[in-house]
C-alpha cells in the first residue's frame, strides 16, 4: 500500500511515524527517510530520530543522501530490505521542483508499504495512493506566536 499525509496542518509526519510504530509492533522492518530534512533541530537530535535510534530503526536524511531525488532513488533501491518505508517530506520536494511528479511514480514498482508525507497536493498524484489524508490545522499555537515545542514538534 502506499499511503499520502499532506495539507497544511500540524500531524503529518506524526501520523507517518505512529504508523510504523505500529508496523514495528508486529515485527515489521521500517526505513525512515528523511527527504528533505535534517536529524537535528535548534542544534539538538530530534526526538524521532532519538526513538528510532533507540529502537533500532533505520533512518537516514537529507545531509547524508545530498539531495531529494538521491533520496528518492535509495528508498526505491532498499526497498526489498524493509515493509514500511517512510518519505517524509517528499511531497514539499516535489513542490520545490527537486523531484517530479513522474519520478515519484518509482513507487508504483516497491513492494514495500509506503508512507510519503509533505505540505503539497497535486490531483495527478491522486493515482500513485491507496490512502490520501489531508491535514488541516484548525488551530494551532504557532498562531500564537508560540515556537517548535521540544517532544510535541521535534
Amino acid at each position: 500500500m502506499r499511503l499520502a499525509f499532506h495539507g497544511p496542518g500540524k500531524g503529518k509526519t506524526t501520523a507517518a511515524l505512529g504508523t510504523a510504530l505500529r508496523a514495528y509492533g508486529h515485527g515489521m522492518r521500517i526505513l525512515y527517510v528523511g527527504v528533505m530534512k535534517t536529524p537535528y533541530y535548534m542544534g539538538e537530535e530530534v526526538g524521532e530520530y532519538k526513538a528510532m535510534k533507540r529502537l533500532g530503526i533505520d533512518a537516514v536524511y537529507l545531509t547524508e543522501l545530498k539531495s531529494p531525488k538521491a533520496a528518492l532513488q535509495y528508498a526505491v533501491d532498499a526497498a526489498g530490505r524493509y515493509d514500511v518505508i517512510i518519505l517524509d517530506e517528499v511531497l514539499y520536494a516535489i513542490r520545490q521542483g527537486l523531484i517530479s511528479r513522474d519520478e515519484l511514480k518509482k513507487l508504483e514498482g516497491v513492494e514495500s508499504h509506503v508512507i510519503a508525507t509533505g505540505n503539497y497536493w497535486h490531483p495527478s498524484l491522486r493515482d500513485i495512493f491507496h490512502l490520501i489524508t489531508r491535514l488541516d490545522a484548525e488551530k494551532h499555537y504557532y498562531n500564537l506566536g508560540n515556537k517548535a515545542i521540544k517532544g510535541l514538534d521535534w
